[in-house]
C-alpha cells in the first residue's frame, strides 16, 4: 500500500499528526486573540512569548535538529506574532 494510502507523508508524519498540529496551532492564536481583545495579557507580552520560541526554534535548526521542520515552524510563529501585533491597541485606535 503506498504511503499516501496509509495517511503518512513522504516525511513519515501522519495527516492526523499534521492536522492536529494545525488544530492546535490556530487553537493558540484563537486564544490568544481572545486575551488581548479582553485585555487580559497586553498583546507586547505575548509577542515576546513567541518570539522567544521563534528564536528557540531558530537555534535549534542551526544546531541540525530537523532543520527543515524547526525552519517552516518559526515561519508559522512569525505569522501569529504578526496577526497578535496587528490586534493590539494601537491596531483599534
Amino acid at each position: 500500500m503506498p504511503a499516501s494510502e496509509g495517511g503518512m507523508d513522504r516525511n513519515g508524519m501522519g495527516r492526523q499528526h499534521a492536522a492536529a498540529g494545525q488544530a492546535a496551532l490556530m487553537l493558540v492564536e484563537s486564544l490568544m486573540l481572545v486575551l488581548v481583545e479582553r485585555a487580559v495579557i497586553p498583546a507586547a507580552e505575548l509577542i515576546e512569548a513567541v518570539e522567544t520560541v521563534i528564536e528557540t526554534k531558530r537555534r535549534l535548526a542551526e544546531d541540525g535538529h530537523e532543520p527543515e521542520v524547526a525552519a517552516q515552524a518559526a515561519a508559522m510563529l512569525t505569522t501569529l506574532a504578526n496577526s497578535l501585533a496587528a490586534a493590539g491597541p494601537s491596531a483599534r485606535d
